[in-house]
């Protein structure tokens, strides 16, 4: 049999990575409105619920149990990639090795989303789920920018050369630190803290009430600063690198827009009385934030590596 017929298309692989992505991010949001609803508990067993395949009719039942039926959809959709990528030609190793790594990582959330259930919802396996699933989003969102046709590097200006926006250490140091805010706000989530200030930007006027709950409610704000400054200043390294940096600006953009949203999507639910609209919104645009800011340390690390298709921009052009 040809060569050719086992092959696949960069451009059916880049497709696939790109619905994987989408759908693990919808994960994510799924599974941040199972927590905000209290949702959580709904199927006390796993991977059954209520001991039935097809659980019975109830709003907080079917929001766990789409929880479970869109990690399974989660998990598909990225073999499919898997499998695209290894019979690409020409191979792109980052993208093999990132939806490869995406695909153990799911199966490990899968087994852990479980042990959640069968250890009645423990903050540390809650806590430790939510970052599988945020490493999930990171290593697909890697594999959808990794260049698939070598070819192209040639053609990426010199001033744009690996390195030239951001060293690997400083942008995997401005994730850690967003990371840590995202599993903080899950911490806060988890233990029912979230709504014990009801005022904003201050909690309960100048001074913080005393108590466990205030503080950490505080400390939840005060950590939006902290992902604002290395998301600013990884801004301001894509725009310093000048208008041939198309895609690290418009990386720039949205990891600026995103985490705006979050701010102010987190004011609004204090202003509306702590809706499970509001809520869910908000730690939906946490996700966001986080993907952009991967997409955007990606970019500024390696933009010979890392290149998607942006309007203006040819298919084979720079």
């Amino acid at each position: 049999m040809p060569v050719m017929a086992l092959t696949a298309k960069p451009s059916w692989c880049r497709a696939a990575l790109l619905l994987a992505l989408a759908v693990a991010i919808a994960q994510v949001a799924l599974g941040g409105v199972v927590r905000v609803t209290g949702s959580g508990d709904a199927c006390p067993d796993w991977p059954l619920c209520h001991g039935q395949i097809i659980p019975p009719l109830d709003l907080n039942i079917w929001l766990e149990f789409g929880h479970r039926l869109s990690a399974s959809a989660l998990g598909l959709v990225v073999l499919a990639a898997a499998v695209l990528a290894w019979r690409q030609e020409p191979r792109a190793r980052t993208a093999v090795l990132g939806v490869n790594a995406a695909l153990v990582l799911v199966l490990v959330a899968a087994l852990l989303g479980g042990l959640t259930v069968l250890t009645e919802l423990s903050w540390w396996a809650r806590l430790i789920h939510l970052v599988l699933a945020e490493l999930v989003v990171a290593c697909i969102a890697v594999a959808w920018l990794a260049e698939p046709d070598a070819g192209r590097s040639a053609r990426v200006p010199g001033r744009l050369r690996p390195g030239a926006g951001l060293s690997r250490s400083a942008g995997l140091a401005s994730l850690a630190v967003l990371l840590a805010a995202i599993v903080f706000g899950s911490y806060m989530v988890g233990f029912n803290y979230g709504a014990a200030c009801t005022s904003w930007p201050m909690c309960q006027g100048l001074r913080i009430p005393d108590g466990l709950a205030f503080i950490v409610n505080m400390g939840h704000r005060v950590s939006a600063l902290a992902i604002a400054l290395p998301i600013g200043w990884l801004c301001l390294r894509a725009w310093r690198l000048g208008p041939g940096a198309r895609q690290e600006r418009w990386f720039a953009l949205l990891a600026a827009a995103c985490l705006a949203a979050a701010v102010l999507l987190g004011a609004l639910t204090v202003w509306l009385n702590f809706s499970v609209l509001m809520r869910s919104l908000h730690l939906v645009s946490a996700t966001l934030v986080w993907v952009s800011a991967v997409a955007l340390v990606a970019v500024l690390t390696d933009p010979v590596r890392f290149r998607a298709p942006f309007p203006g921009r040819a298919a084979g052009g720079s």
